[in-house]
């Protein structure tokens, strides 16, 4: 995994538009962990979408955080299941309810992402550790662990709707908002190079074979002898040189 970018470029093109104008190292950090954590596949859109949730969802920080409150006042703000832990927001999409919990840890698990130790449930602050909230993030969105709204029924295919796309976290709670991040997002990772085809270094045209002359017959001294035939030498074609173009909660 790891989005292939210039990362300088995109810090440059976020600072100003979204970050004040000014980037703090945590910031860059929270920044880096998630770039890190991208699928090399995922394209621009649905990666600059995630960026906008994260930076509505955990704020500015970009660092995976503890909901404002911890759950007062909410649904799942009391402590429930086995381990009588307290389900709140965590993580970079504030992971709620005990459900998407327990779901997280065996969907991370199966993934190699989550050892067999560690229960997200029984430790729901896991959630705030920095490639475990990645991996919520990524997968959750991509997979539709959340809503069973999921990053490709907005984006890809002639799609863009960063809009609609709020539905895969929280129906449309701040979508106009989270909208004109991913735009901001999206022009800077543009900028920065990600998604474009990768230059296919030129392959030298092999020259074409020296053609060999046929050999000349011998002589014919006596008339029983066996004349010899000309040996037939096929020319070899000139080899072709083939260039290859490459077109990454609720």
């Amino acid at each position: 995994m790891t989005a292939a970018l210039n990362r300088a470029v995109f810090f440059d093109h976020v600072r100003k538009p979204l970050f004040g104008g000014s980037l703090t190292p945590q910031q860059v950090q929270g920044m880096d962990a998630i770039l890190d954590a991208c699928p090399a596949a995922l394209p621009t859109d649905p990666l600059a979408y995630c960026l906008a949730t994260t930076l509505r969802e955990a704020g500015p920080s970009m660092q995976p955080v503890h909901e404002e409150g911890r759950g007062r006042r909410r649904s799942y703000g009391r402590a429930t299941g086995p381990y009588k832990q307290v389900y709140y927001g965590r993580g970079l999409v504030q992971l709620t309810w005990h459900a998407n919990y327990v779901n997280a840890t065996t969907k991370l698990r199966k993934l190699g992402l989550l050892k067999a130790d560690e229960d997200l449930a029984r430790t729901p602050d896991l959630a705030l550790r920095t490639d475990i909230a990645a991996a919520i993030l990524f997968h959750g969105m991509i997979e539709g662990w959340f809503t069973t709204k999921k990053l490709s029924n907005y984006f890809g295919h002639g799609k863009s709707n960063p809009h609609g796309a709020r539905a895969i976290i929280n129906g449309t709670d701040h979508a106009a908002l989270i909208a004109g991040y991913f735009t901001h997002f999206r022009d800077a990772l543009r900028a920065a190079g990600h998604g474009a085809a990768p230059e296919t270094p030129a392959v030298a045209e092999t020259p074409p074979a020296a053609s060999v002359a046929p050999a000349k017959p011998k002589p014919v001294s006596d008339k029983h002898s066996v004349v010899s035939k000309p040996a037939v030498v096929k020319k070899r074609s000139a080899a072709v040189a083939h260039v290859t173009h490459r077109a990454k909660h609720r």
